[in-house]
């Protein structure tokens, strides 16, 4: 099922009581009372566990990889077992919806993925393996906009049991799906956005079996082979393992296939950055930003190349963007660069 060089494999989820307001015990007690458990039951005896969300009256989100292929599916809720349905899926982009006509749970607050904020403090909440509900608090990373939505990287930790689980923001409201990581130094945690789900609210009367509606057929975006994968990801991929000129090579066929698209152009100031092209930085940043206004981490890139480049009223003029879009980035910038706020 995971096929593609173990993207979503354990990494020591954190668990337990996050520290600081508002991810105190308090916090996660109330996002967990709509977080499900998956049980699902394979044809050949086995079964998988995984997480799921309730997004309204019967109504459970998971991730497909977590029900596909399976011949039975039950939700465990309170200590309920419950007869569940997948219905509405868009397998593609990994998002399952099921049918629990009997579960009476309180759905969360739904905030549209596309409103975070870079350095946005958020927490994760799944089963850890299937076993015990566990908890990360971490912080949005990178955004990055795919197929009409906004996929969440960061760094609030979760394990393969947890797929389908939720990330919350600060004030409980759910904001992505849990769905994979990827192998690297830093935030490699992967969360789909709340505009993927399918299905409104609607009359969930009568009973359905423990069955399949249809079979799931499709993999989903982050399970392709290497070369079929989402821009974003060979880019990371590429970054991790260090590989320069075959970055700056994808970056160019990214900039030719999506010309309107800020963050090639980003990556590729970047990349100037790190290897001291700070002139040809500066070009870049300034065109990402040309393109897309709200791109946090390209403002936050041509403070730094025009600070470094001495150009100070660009620099100035860049922060005062910044301070707008994402509190964190522009606070580190102060730490970084005190003279930008003179």
């Amino acid at each position: 099922m995971l096929k593609l060089f173990g993207l979503v494999v354990a990494c020591g989820f954190c668990c337990a009581t996050a520290q600081g307001e508002p991810f105190d015990q308090a916090y996660w007690i109330a996002v967990s009372s709509g977080v499900v458990k998956i049980e699902v039951s394979r044809p050949n005896g086995g079964y998988y566990l995984g997480t799921g969300v309730v997004v309204d009256r019967g109504k459970v989100v998971t991730a497909c990889h977590v029900v596909r292929g399976g011949a039975r599916i039950a939700v465990l809720y309170a200590g309920v077992r419950y007869g569940a349905v997948a219905r509405n899926t868009s397998a593609e982009h990994d998002i399952c919806l099921l049918q629990v006509p009997l579960l009476e749970a309180r759905p969360p607050v739904l905030r549209p993925t596309a409103q975070l904020a870079i350095g946005e403090d958020v927490g994760a909440i799944g089963f850890s393996a299937g076993a015990r509900v566990h908890y990360a608090h971490g912080a949005v990373a990178r955004l990055h906009r795919y197929d009409d939505g906004v996929v969440v990287q960061g760094s609030a930790a979760f394990t393969s049991g947890a797929s389908g689980g939720g990330l919350f923001d600060a004030d409980k409201r759910l904001v992505g799906i849990l769905m994979f990581r990827m192998r690297g130094g830093g935030p490699q945690y992967f969360a789909a956005p709340v505009e993927w789900i399918a299905g409104g609210p609607g009359d969930n009367a009568g009973e359905v079996g423990e069955t399949m509606d249809a079979e799931i057929l499709a993999e989903p975006f982050w399970n392709r082979a290497p070369d079929r994968l989402p821009y974003f990801m060979r880019a990371n991929m590429l970054m991790n393992e260090e590989r320069w000129d075959a970055l700056q090579a994808l970056l160019s066929e990214w900039k030719r296939d999506e010309p309107s698209n800020a963050e090639p152009v980003f990556l590729a100031g970047e990349l100037d950055s790190r290897q001291g092209r700070t002139a040809t930085a500066l070009i870049e940043y300034r065109k990402a930003v040309a393109l897309d206004p709200d791109h946090a981490l390209a403002w936050t890139g041509l403070v730094r190349e025009s600070m470094r480049s001495r150009e100070l009223d660009l620099a100035r003029r860049a922060y005062g963007r910044l301070v707008s879009l994402s509190s964190a980035l522009s606070s580190r910038i102060a730490d970084e660069f005190p003279e930008v706020l003179q």
